[in-house]
């Protein structure tokens, strides 16, 4: 085997180096949270720029299913009302589509139904609760699809938050 020039050496340790990187983000697991936070911030900095921190999770299985939530009013008189949260801004829709698919995290659902509930509960004062219900979108397999199975919606969780107390089940 020839003996490679300096530069060449530079060459093939950046491009070890930059394979070594991609590789490290190839499996879907999320490496970052197990390396110590400067190295991690290294990476981010160079993955980002370079795309080597890029996953290719748009082939799924760890893409989000697309989530909804709408909310019962329920005032002190008067009949109940379901209503969605809604914006005619292409952006501020996309970005209420994101923050639904956070109710995924275990961790995040109790905070989220009460952030949203008490939001209804300020746009509606006549309310004197806000029944939240989240529903994820359930994608069929392949094999499912071709033996007639359809997209459908399921709720995957309901709470309730009252004006001035805590939220309830």
């Amino acid at each position: 085997m020839p003996r490679l020039a300096a530069r060449e050496k530079v060459i093939a340790v950046a491009a070890a180096v930059h394979l070594a990187i991609a590789a490290l983000y190839a499996p879907h697991v999320p490496v970052e949270l197990y390396m110590p936070h400067l190295l991690d911030r290294a990476l981010s900095l160079y993955g980002n720029f370079t795309g080597t921190r890029a996953r290719m999770d748009f082939f799924a299985p760890w893409v989000a299913s697309e989530a909804r939530a709408d909310f019962l009013i329920i005032p002190a008189e008067g009949p109940s009302r379901r209503v969605r949260l809604a914006t005619p801004n292409d952006e501020a829709s996309r970005r209420l589509a994101l923050m639904y698919t956070l109710y995924a995290f275990p961790s995040e659902r109790e905070r989220l139904v009460q952030a949203w509930g008490s939001y209804m509960l300020r746009l509606h004062p006549d309310a004197v609760a806000v029944e939240t219900r989240v529903e994820m979108l359930q994608i069929p397999t392949m094999a499912e699809r071709s033996a007639g199975k359809l997209p459908a919606w399921a709720e995957v969780g309901r709470a309730t938050v009252r004006r001035g107390g805590a939220p309830g089940s």
